[in-house]
């Protein structure tokens, strides 16, 4: 990934000065709001935001960054390279385990209810023939954790096969070359996958529905300092989905690009396998009884028992509710 880096010019004479003047009287310019996203339908509309203005509708500077996987993401987020990020609760937990920074959930983009995948070349068909396999994955991600709950429906355990690490784009070649059995997957790769002869879809979070949550998290300081500046981002993003709904030619075309599908394949994701969350659904995952800090428990259930976590429990702040009320949201 290319990063890009802002050159300050020095200027002189009168001009330098005029800034200087208009730099004592307004502060400093308030740094872009960095958002990383990886290849996934839902965080699609962080990115339709930022081609359709909507960003800059709000007087909100946002960079967004784009990475190969949510681990990717994760890292960098937890080096400090980025203030938010479109993830999963999985790796919310993880960064809090990993690293000192604390990224709190913000707002509930979408359940996956059939998009994430574990696809096995086509000889698997069941418990028995997996057994002992090589399985491609995302370590230290929402593959793991995906990978645990197919295992656990099939009677088996993560020691049952061979996890190899990998990233979305080499799995693809390595389950194509025949390299390795099994793969743990989500769309755009699932799609292009499964036209294929040699692909099974033999586990899908339709199985485990409402487990696995896409988010947008973001760092406890951001969320407090910068308040005003995460409400403009989380209505950008709800505006960006209402665009598409009254556009969606556009909207489709603009986000099936980027992730290197034809609209109609991105459109057919987002019916079948993904359940986005309004802002009026928002309620129902947020607060005392949300369905949220279940999801945030079970979850951290299967990542202990499979080791993916097992430091101190930092549950306690991972939730911020103040940006999940409807009025909010479309202030």
């Amino acid at each position: 990934m290319n990063l890009i880096v802002g050159c300050r010019k020095i200027l002189s004479g009168t001009a330098a000065g005029f800034l200087l003047f208009i730099a004592g009287c307004t502060g400093e310019p308030k740094a872009a709001l960095r958002v990383g996203i990886n290849a996934w339908p839902g965080y699609e509309f962080l990115y339709l935001a930022q081609e359709k203005g909507f960003y800059r509708d709000e007087g909100l500077d946002v960079r967004i960054l784009e990475f190969n996987s949510l681990s990717d993401a994760r890292r960098a987020y937890e080096r400090g390279q980025i203030d938010a990020f479109g993830t999963t609760v999985i790796e919310v937990l993880q960064a809090r385990e990993f690293s000192k920074r604390s990224p709190q959930i913000v707002q509930i983009v979408d359940s996956s209810d059939g998009a994430d995948m574990v696809i096995t070349q086509t000889a698997i068909r069941n418990a028995a023939s997996l057994r002992g396999k090589r399985v491609g994955v995302e370590l230290g991600s929402l593959g793991v954790y995906i990978l645990a709950r197919c295992l656990e429906k099939h009677g088996l355990k993560l020691s049952d096969v061979t996890t190899i690490s990998s990233d979305q784009m080499s799995m693809e070649r390595d389950f194509l070359d025949g390299t390795i059995d099994a793969i743990v997957t989500y769309p755009p790769t699932t799609i292009k996958l499964l036209k294929t002869q040699k692909a099974h879809p033999f586990f899908t979070t339709a199985e485990i529905p409402g487990e696995v949550l896409d988010v947008i998290a973001v760092e406890e300081e951001i969320a407090r300092q910068r308040s005003g500046d995460v409400a403009k981002l989380i209505r950008a993003f709800h505006r960006a989905v209402d665009y598409s709904k009254q556009n969606p030619a556009d909207a489709y075309k603009i986000m099936a690009e980027r992730e290197g599908l034809v609209p109609e394949e991105f459109a057919a994701t987002l019916k079948d396998g993904i359940t986005l969350i309004s802002t009026e659904g928002q309620s129902d995952y947020f607060g005392t009884n949300g369905k949220l800090s279940r999801i945030i428990d079970a979850t951290d259930r299967v990542l202990r028992l499979s080791s993916q976590i097992k430091g101190p429990d930092r549950r306690a702040t991972m939730v911020n509710a103040d940006f999940s009320a409807t009025d909010n949201a479309r202030q």
